[in-house]
């Protein structure tokens, strides 16, 4: 899987230096900045099967149950513009993104033996990104195509863990808290942009994938040895944006 993450990636973000060696002619653009807002829906896939040391004890098996969540997004980005060529635009600025709460569902097996206690948890992602855009023209004037990659940190927080009893005689420990992370974090993704759509302004609707990174929850008392670990967490997204 993480190899191929970095041959997804790699194409990506060598695809603008690619096309700047291809061709020579200059089309001169409109502006030399643009802001896209962006919005859309994702699937996420997150969570983590892991063994949770407990001091004195043999420790608890937290599993997943459901480990893909929908949800919506929205984005707001600054590019400058950068080469122009005979067919097609290069830019680069900054875009981030606001991914909705996600949840992650599961069991716990006390002392590898009992499966007495269900778990959740919440994930919310901000993601910011360094980031690249081609705009490929085509020969009809009505919709060009898209190339879009970033990397930058991903701002992970965990929060609202929550034990329920699978059995009546089972007690919640509510073993862990949410916590902050910020790690590294990545896009890559292809649209087609149809051109004056509201006037002059284009609408575009693409594919995006998102790495998110790692996020954990942390342990609550001295008795629990290990934070809860989300795992990688990826998203893939349908994103559409109008650009002003």
């Amino acid at each position: 899987m993480h190899s191929y993450i970095k041959k997804l990636l790699f194409t990506g973000l060598s695809l603008p230096v690619v096309c700047s060696a291809g061709t020579m002619g200059n089309v001169g653009p409109s502006k030399i900045w643009s802001i896209p807002i962006q919005g859309g829906f994702f699937g996420a896939s997150q969570g983590n099967d892991q063994h949770v040391d407990i001091d004195g004890l043999i420790g608890n098996q937290y599993t997943v149950d459901n480990n893909s969540q929908i949800s919506g997004l929205v984005g707001l980005g600054l590019y400058i513009n950068g080469p122009s060529y005979n067919w097609f635009q290069l830019s680069y600025g900054v875009d981030a993104f606001y991914l909705g709460q996600t949840k992650v569902k599961g069991d716990i097996v006390q002392e590898d033996l009992f499966t007495n206690l269900s778990y959740k948890y919440n994930i919310q992602n901000v993601p910011v990104y360094a980031a690249a855009k081609a705009l490929i023209y085509t020969n009809n004037p009505v919709y060009n195509f898209t190339v879009d990659a970033g990397i930058g940190p991903n701002f992970m927080w965990t929060s609202g863990y929550h034990e329920t009893p699978l059995v009546d005689f089972a007690v919640p420990d509510n073993a862990f808290k949410g916590a902050t992370t910020t790690s590294f974090s990545a896009t890559v993704g292809a649209g087609i942009r149809l051109n004056n759509i509201i006037g002059q302004i284009p609408f575009e609707c693409g594919y995006r994938f998102f790495y998110l990174g790692q996020g954990h929850l942390k342990r609550a008392n001295d008795q629990i040895l290990n934070n809860l670990n989300t795992g990688d967490t990826y998203a893939n997204a349908l994103v559409c944006a109008v650009t002003v």
